[in-house]
């Protein structure tokens, strides 16, 4: 098993909502992570940059992409534009965290 498919089954096993930060008060919403072992290339008519494979979605229905660069990318569908939200698959899953209102503050700290 990969790194990549090792750090993904770590976050899906746990059975935890799970959020991306993308900055201090913007954050995805996780609705599903698919097994590295089922990722498979994206053939889609409206994707037109290199290759990907899904990974999982957000609940917007936004798609999580593995760049062929070994990136991971935010697909948005109302922009028709991707974002790099991390630089890896293992780095992405390291910053997974729970949504933010369940975070704990400074004050509470």
């Amino acid at each position: 098993m990969t790194r990549d498919n090792e750090a993904i089954e770590r976050v899906r096993s746990d059975g935890r909502q799970k959020t991306f930060a993308i900055s201090p008060d913007r954050e995805i919403k996780i609705a599903f992570l698919i097994r590295g072992d089922d990722w498979l290339p994206l053939r889609a008519p409206w994707w037109r940059g290199k290759d990907v494979s899904i990974i999982g979605a957000d609940l917007d229905g936004n798609f999580i992409l593995r760049h062929c660069d070994g990136s991971v990318r935010l697909w948005d569908h109302s922009e028709h534009a991707d974002e790099i939200l991390a630089s890896g698959v293992v780095d992405f899953c390291k910053r997974l965290g729970p949504p933010f209102q369940t975070r704990p503050t400074q004050s509470s700290i």
